[in-house]
């Protein structure tokens, strides 16, 4: 676990230092489609990995190795630098005069977690409609087995 988070951070601090240099190079911002893809995968990784730390099954929590203490700090120091270095980004687009693009960037982020999260749920929601049916169905036909069980029974 620790190993997945600190690599996400260090992908987030290599597309950082590249876009960094490109622009004090003169590069715009704007053209840089492929690093900023790379540095906002990793902060998404990020969230990821904090979610499977914070919700461990049952395997997991009995053999987990490190103890919670110890995940909760490597988490949180990590997500810490990764949250530093989204500020660092923001303030690059500023100094180099995009901060409209910055936003505009984050209002089709917003929708698009949104839009995702929407989907998740609607799968979700499917999935426990699914698993419902299918104990309900169980449940019916072990009843009716009972049933004409009982009935063979009492007739033979």
């Amino acid at each position: 676990m620790a190993a997945e988070i600190i690599a996400a951070v260090s992908a987030c601090s290599t597309a950082y230092n590249f876009m960094k240099k490109a622009v004090e190079e003169g590069h715009e911002l704007a053209d840089m489609t492929r690093a900023l893809g790379k540095f906002f995968d990793a902060r998404e990784e990020i969230s990821i990995i904090e979610q499977k730390a914070t919700n461990p099954s049952k395997i997991q929590k009995l053999f987990g190795g490190a103890s919670i203490e110890a995940q909760a700090l490597e988490i949180t120091l990590q997500k810490h630098k990764a949250e530093m270095l989204e500020k660092q980004l923001k303030d690059l687009f500023y100094w180099s005069g995009q901060a409209p693009l910055w936003h505009q960037m984050l209002q089709e982020r917003t929708k698009l977690r949104n839009m995702r999260i929407a989907e998740a749920k609607a799968k979700a929601q499917t999935k426990a409609a699914m698993i419902d049916i299918a104990v309900v169905t169980s449940i019916l036909i072990v009843g009716m087995a009972v049933v004409l069980s009982a009935t063979k029974l009492v007739v033979g």
